[in-house]
């Protein structure tokens, strides 16, 4: 089946299907199943869910000395992240500014960016400092073509990024979400391991699959699905964020076959919090895991319609990495990240071997075990109806 394209999307059955997105949580329907695989959907989220939202990269502690650059791929573009000589992260469009040549590739370090194709060279500050074969040009001024850049800023050692024009403040975005996540103190965690892989599913299936509790037995039956009590109902935020703690069997944070190698609780977290995981997703594409121990975190970059980047990190308390022991106790959370991923993956890219191309389909959301996905459905339907 083709993509039913512009006339499907802004059809009156599309729009019904988007109002059963928006009903109370617990009658609300999934999103249609159109908005996983059409291409036109795809494009329509550039504009309605992306272009006009603080989207989270990851962790802000990255990057550390002057040059270092990491370059990744956002709904189609090519972004530049890369620490100045004053210190500080600056996000630019990877594009040379003389006829679009893509500058920088993969991570590293740099003096300067030059381009590959005719040599326009920038300061890390974005500024053209050096350009060959130009002195000729008529009423050229260098100060005219600076990389074009792109607001960042950061909450809680989370860092944000708005591609868009005039964007608002991140705390408008975010309201209550730091009060909510006081307890872990998010901004003193340090981040031990990084990776980035890429899946052959949509960028919400990934999300999904992260904050919600139905698969748990069915795709981790040995890793961890008997470590995950049920959840407590879904905290009432006032941001555009969800959030939904649940106690667990021992830490989430490991597989059940490790559970012996646990590192100590971060100390402010009390008897309730220290007993199980918050489970956040910021909408649209990051998402977290607040376990007794640790932090890990996943950012969802699209790609395409059927195929995502993800950015995943996990980050602990300065005093736990500090311990004799953290450099072989930690090899276990990151085993159970990568365990538990590898079976997500499988279901991940057989659910979107289902979803593409299919008929015209909704489906329902259990409320408890998918509250965070439920509440995603009904921001991403709001964008979507105003793009």
């Amino acid at each position: 089946m083709p993509s039913k394209g512009e006339n499907m999307i802004h059809s009156s059955q599309f729009s019904s299907q988007l109002k059963l997105c928006k009903l109370p949580q617990s009658q609300r329907y999934s999103l249609p199943f159109e908005c996983y695989w059409d291409a036109f959907v795809y494009e329509q989220e550039r504009m309605g869910v992306f272009a006009n939202q603080w989207l989270g990269l990851g962790r802000a502690d990255r990057l550390n000395q002057p040059g270092e650059y990491e370059v990744f791929e956002l709904c189609g573009q090519t972004l530049l992240l890369i620490r100045d000589q004053k210190d500080a992260l600056r996000l630019y469009a990877n594009t040379c500014r003389h006829r679009g040549a893509r500058l920088l590739q993969g991570s590293g370090q740099c003096q300067a960016i030059s381009c590959p194709f005719h040599g326009w060279t920038y300061a890390l500050d974005g500024s053209l400092i050096g350009v060959k074969s130009m002195t000729k040009t008529e009423k050229f001024n260098p100060e005219d073509f600076p990389l074009l850049e792109y607001k960042l800023d950061r909450a809680c050692g989370f860092l944000f990024a708005f591609l868009g024009d005039n964007p608002p403040e991140l705390k408008t975005q975010l309201v209550d979400f730091a009060e909510l996540h006081q307890p872990w103190s998010l901004e003193g965690l340090v981040t031990t391991r990084r990776r980035v892989f890429e899946v052959g599913c949509n960028w919400k299936v990934f999300l999904d699959v992260f904050n919600e509790y139905y698969h748990l037995n069915n795709v981790h039956p040995t890793s961890i699905g008997n470590i995950y009590l049920k959840p407590e109902v879904q905290n009432k935020t006032l941001g555009e964020y969800a959030s939904q703690f649940g106690r667990t069997s021992g830490t989430g944070a490991l597989l059940e076959s490790q559970q012996q190698d646990a590192l100590p609780k971060i100390d402010t977290l009390g008897e309730l919090l220290g007993s199980g995981t918050r489970y956040t997703w910021i909408f649209p594409n990051m998402t977290f895991a607040a376990g007794q121990e640790s932090i890990w975190v996943y950012q969802a970059n699209p790609i395409g319609p059927n195929r995502c980047e993800v950015r995943q990190s996990i980050c602990f308390p300065r005093s736990t990495i500090e311990l004799i022991d953290f450099e072989e106790k930690s090899q276990a959370y990151y085993q159970r990240l990568d365990d538990a991923m590898d079976e997500d993956i499988v279901a991940l890219e057989n659910q979107q071997q289902g979803l593409s191309h299919s008929p015209s389909l909704q489906g329902r959301f259990s409320t408890l075990m998918e509250s965070n996905v439920a509440s995603f459905a009904s921001w991403y339907a709001d964008k979507l109806t105003d793009a």
